[in-house]
């Protein structure tokens, strides 16, 4: 397991400092009680350019979307069996992000791909299914 760097919150310069599996379910659970769709930026603290790894979380549809960048620019989105009606758009502090309309998972999924991140030490998630950008 590895420490986090979480951005999210336009208020605040600094990051959040993820430690353990319970600091990532606050914060996780945070944005998800925000209402409407936002993204968590995660980074490995020790090695931010290592990888980019975006979360984002609709909280009142219970569904979100991943988003993963190596460190080689190879880049990915989630990839889910159901069609969004329209192009998905999530807020990185307020700065809308489109993802493919067929790019939504269930959050449960969502989370556990967060948590197999912050396991792996910032290794791509193996738990879905993923298409390139």
């Amino acid at each position: 397991m590895v420490a986090l760097e979480a951005w999210f919150d336009g208020d605040t310069d600094e990051p959040a400092i993820i430690n353990t599996a319970a600091e990532l379910d606050t914060v996780l659970d945070t944005v998800a009680g925000w209402g409407g769709r936002h993204v968590v930026e995660l980074l490995l603290a020790d090695d931010p350019g290592h990888a980019i790894f975006d979360v984002a979380i609709d909280g009142e549809q219970e569904r979100g979307a991943l988003y993963y960048s190596a460190r080689n620019r190879e880049t990915w989105f989630s990839k889910g069996t159901d069609t969004a009606a329209g192009t998905p758009i999530y807020f990185y502090m307020s700065s809308p992000t489109e993802y493919p309309v067929d790019g939504e998972l269930p959050l449960d999924v969502v989370r556990r791909a967060a948590h197999e991140y912050m396991t792996s030490g910032g290794a791509r998630p193996t738990g879905i299914e993923w298409q390139p950008r």
